[in-house]
């Protein structure tokens, strides 16, 4: 599925955007996780919450380069957890 049409099926709500965001980018994201993480659980919790914050982000943004946008928030989440566990 193109990129376009899964962010317009997270426009109409659809929880199909989910599942086809995962399909297309779940390894990924999970690759991203897991090199930052060296963690398989703290990297699936992390790709999870990409997801939770990509349905909430979209609407209202409508990101143009789908996969770089996601993959930001993925590092993101995963050095901030990285980070957590080495300050705690």
């Amino acid at each position: 599925m193109e990129d376009a049409q899964i962010i317009e099926l997270f426009f109409a709500r659809s929880e199909d955007a989910i599942s086809e965001l995962d399909m297309k980018y779940g390894k990924l994201c999970h690759k991203l996780a897991d090199n930052i993480l060296a963690s398989a659980q703290d990297a699936e919790e992390c790709v999870n919450d990409t997801y939770l914050r990509t349905w909430n982000a979209i609407p209202p943004a409508r990101p143009s380069a789908f996969r770089a946008w996601l993959g930001r928030i993925v590092r993101n989440l995963s050095l901030d957890r990285w980070k957590q566990s080495r300050t705690a």
